[in-house]
């Protein structure tokens, strides 16, 4: 019986194939389900010998620490080129937008929290 190893839901495209690579590169067996049509299913990462759970885990573990770091240190250089998407570089890009979701927002939240303080 397989061994659930990876749920692939929300998971990035260029993440799922780089983990299906480190499987086949440690010969780890293994085969994935779909979510199906309707998405009833679950899309996930199984491995065929349960035995060779830990192993797998254990890079899986190597994997996300190295992946994390990496997405950081990216983030961290946009953020020094100027290209990250921050809440000043949308307000620069977009601020009639801006400042209507942020209307928006404050309106609900006053909707939602002056009847409590008997203001309406």
């Amino acid at each position: 019986m397989g061994a659930l190893l990876l749920r692939l839901k929300h998971v990035p495209e260029d993440e799922y194939q780089e983990v299906c690579q480190l499987l086949e590169e440690h010969d780890l067996s293994f085969y994935e389900t779909k979510a199906g049509f309707w998405g009833v299913g679950m899309a996930a990462i199984w491995l065929s010998d349960e035995t060779q759970l830990p192993q797998a885990h254990a890079l899986l573990n190597e994997y996300a620490q190295s992946r994390q770091a990496k997405m950081q240190s990216e983030r961290e250089q946009a953020l020094l080129d100027g290209k990250a998407r921050t809440l000043s570089s949308t307000f620069a890009k977009q601020p009639v937008t801006f400042t209507l979701y942020l209307l928006a927002m404050i309106a609900i939240l006053a909707l939602s929290v002056l009847p409590f303080l008997g203001l309406l």
